[in-house]
């Protein structure tokens, strides 16, 4: 693969550099005052990478990997812009830079849940954050820090994924079944993209964690259609490094 898409990832990034006072090097790196900030494709891992370093008296340290990309042939310019959305808000958490409440997601809607037709991913959406009310602001300041696009995937990693393998573990069974009894409904209603969502959240959820994994295959028991979407793609997610990569390791759960 070519850098043909740099630039996309790079546009994405140019306005948060551009605030925060980065400029260009020689060598390519992005540096203010207090950081250093790297974006290169490593061709042999298929990835574009994000690396930062600490400025001091003018001098650059040591860089390190804050974000890893996959990235593939398979892969197109709008694939582009996502990375430099998430690297963006990789590098906001490392430099510690808050959203503004007022300036930045006070205007940010939640999603709505149409009744009309099948459920979307922002129906999915709406319906996980009734269930997890506490991501509600996390969800605001998501679309606030990627410039109004939501990476539904991403998202659901950081924010989802983690409380779900929460209640999967907790031995509450009445809320289990109340959850599992609303993901049928939405299998059942959702969209194709809606479904591939759901099902690779508890797929994420069950990732190298047999307990997780031994819940979910007891609820959909009796939902045989259900259950083997789940049972087929399990094995196959573990082995989708990009899919393990944003909805397990985004999550911090590898």
């Amino acid at each position: 693969m070519d850098n043909r898409y740099d630039d996309q990832v790079l546009e994405e990034m140019r306005p948060f550099l551009e605030e925060h006072s980065f400029r260009k090097t020689e060598n390519g790196a992005f540096v203010n005052e207090q950081k250093a900030v790297r974006v290169a494709y490593d061709e042999q891992r298929q990835m574009y990478l994000l690396s930062v370093a600490d400025v001091e008296d003018g001098k650059i340290g040591e860089f390190k990997e804050l974000n890893a990309w996959l990235f593939d042939d398979s892969q197109n310019a709008k694939d582009a812009a996502a990375v430099g959305i998430d690297f963006v808000g990789d590098l906001r958490k490392n430099m510690g830079i808050k959203l503004k409440r007022s300036a930045a997601n006070a205007d940010v809607e939640l999603p709505s849940f149409s009744k009309s037709g099948s459920v979307t991913v922002t129906g999915l959406t709406k319906k996980l954050l009734d269930v997890f009310p506490a991501s509600k602001e996390d969800y605001k300041n998501h679309i606030a820090s990627s410039g109004g696009n939501f990476l539904y995937l991403h998202f659901f990693g950081e924010t989802i994924v983690p409380q779900l393998k929460t209640l999967l573990k907790s031995g509450n069974k009445k809320q289990v079944k109340k959850l599992f009894d609303l993901f049928e409904e939405l299998y059942v209603k959702g969209d194709k993209d809606t479904v591939n969502a759901l099902v690779a959240m508890l797929c994420a959820a069950a990732y190298e964690d047999e307990a997780a994994a031994g819940v979910i295959k007891e609820a959909l028991a009796e939902n045989k259609h259900f259950s083997a979407a789940f049972e087929n793609l399990l094995p196959a997610f573990s082995k989708n490094k990009k899919l393990v990569s944003v909805l397990v390791n985004k999550a911090g759960l590898s």
